[in-house]
């Protein structure tokens, strides 16, 4: 989804192109939608104060008495408290958050965080799960619900209540909120209060997260793939003007986990690719930074390019495919403009 499509998508919630932090900008105030600016990035962690916010409901009210409760297909039901979960081991992981609606551009629904919290399959043990629960219920206080598989809480799954070292705010979905790794943010489910174990899954109700193409015979859906790899241009910016010369060009790259194997840069609009430098890997959810030198000898409006490749060989696509008809997973080629005087 390109950031217009976006910005038409929250409609009448729109607050035009005012900007709430100077590295963030505003696109819904109730429910908060706000965007990152990649291109402010200063070390691998973006502030907690501008880190992207999509909330799909206001942010409840009675947080304080927020407690969890498992039910469903377990051998004991429990209600549980801070002071419950407390006793149990604590886990920190890098990793990005992305929207599943997050286009190109320097204005993201991405951020990277150090998340701090307890194991979703140490929380899930509390109440025993049966052997033919299949799928977790997660309830927001906010009313908002995500079906996801049982499986995916052995995927590295946090309850979080810390994000860079620092208490979970209500924005983030605190005092707690499920993070998945790998996987788009709508399944991380904030300020959640109820996980139901199941053995089927809960039926979607409308064409919301879910893949959409145009088929033989209609619109035909199917549920979102894991994160997609993308690469950024954290700089130049979007509609820099540059002199003739070397251009230390710079971005970032993520992925669902998949070990990137490199990221290659265009100078000149895909006719000619550059290999970046590749920053160490410190999580594998975590992005990763990029660096080359780029020379811009030809004035004018100049298109940059750039590409991740993962270990299997598989680079971003040069375009979205033609029989997509929903705006989810975007990951192609990011492609920016610049002038050459």
């Amino acid at each position: 989804m390109r950031r217009r499509e976006f910005i038409a998508l929250v409609g009448g919630a729109l607050i035009a192109s005012r900007r709430l932090y100077a590295d963030s900008a505003v696109a819904s105030q109730n429910p908060l939608i706000r965007q990152y600016n990649l291109e402010s990035l200063q070390g691998e962690f973006t502030p907690i104060d501008e880190f992207y916010v999509r909330n799909h409901n206001p942010v409840p009210k009675d947080l304080a008495s927020l407690a969890l409760h498992i039910e469903g297909e377990v051998q004991k039901p429990l209600t549980l408290t801070m002071p419950d979960l407390a006793r149990l081991p604590v886990q920190r992981l890098a990793a990005v958050l992305e929207c599943a609606g997050n286009g190109t551009g320097p204005y993201q629904l991405a951020s990277n965080a150090l998340w701090e919290g307890w194991p979703l399959e140490d929380v899930l043990k509390l109440a025993g799960t049966r052997a033919n629960a299949a799928y977790l219920h997660l309830e927001g206080l906010d009313g908002f619900v995500r079906s996801v598989p049982r499986s995916r809480a052995l995927q590295d799954a946090l309850l979080v209540t810390r994000m860079n070292d620092q208490p979970l705010l209500p924005d983030h979905g605190g005092p707690w909120r499920v993070v998945f790794p790998g996987y788009y943010g709508m399944d991380s489910v904030k300020w959640v209060e109820r996980i139901t174990v199941s053995d089927t899954p809960l039926k979607p109700t409308t064409n919301d997260y879910l893949a959409q193409r145009q088929g033989a015979n209609g619109v035909e859906t199917s549920p979102l793939p894991m994160i997609q790899m993308k690469s950024v241009f954290v700089y130049p910016a979007v509609g820099a003007v540059l002199q003739t010369g070397r251009v230390d060009a710079r971005g970032l790259a993520w992925s669902n986990g998949e070990k990137i194997m490199a990221v290659e840069v265009s100078p000149d609009g895909g006719k000619t690719w550059r290999v970046a430098k590749l920053d160490p890997v410190t999580s594998k959810y975590s992005w990763r930074g990029w660096q080359v030198p780029l020379e811009l000898n030809d004035r004018g409006l100049v298109e940059l390019l750039c590409k991740a490749i993962d270990a299997q060989g598989n680079s971003q696509p040069s375009e979205r495919p033609a029989d997509r008809t929903d705006g989810y997973a975007d990951n192609q080629i990011e492609r920016i403009r610049v002038m050459v005087t």
